[in-house]
């Protein structure tokens, strides 16, 4: 691979390492939980990003694998976040409330 792909490649690494700062800066600044949830699923994200940049610039295909598995991790992690904010529980409910009926029957 020639120099230039290369200077290419870090250069677009630590672009996303400046983008990552200014998300975590969203993270910690966020007014709800939901905006700091999604803000932590993106730096994870980008954090995949940058692995997979690197990974390319040193030729080292297997931390393409490492990359991959922390997107899917992610991915894990979101659903159960999403989980716990609309149930504020990770387990269901034991029994369920039934409707009230008109005319009392």
């Amino acid at each position: 691979m020639s120099n230039l792909a290369v200077a290419l490649e870090l250069a677009a690494a630590g672009g996303v390492i400046i983008v990552i700062g200014l998300t975590l800066l969203r993270m910690f600044a966020g007014p709800t939980l939901y905006d700091r949830a999604l803000s932590a699923t993106a730096v994870a994200t980008k954090v995949a990003l940058v692995c997979a940049a690197l990974a390319v610039a040193a030729g080292r295909p297997d931390w393409i694998d490492v990359s991959f598995a922390m997107v899917l991790a992610t991915i894990v992690a979101q659903v159960a976040i999403v989980k716990f904010f609309r149930a504020r529980s990770f387990q269901p409910p034991l029994d369920r409330a039934e409707p009230a009926r008109e005319g009392g029957r």
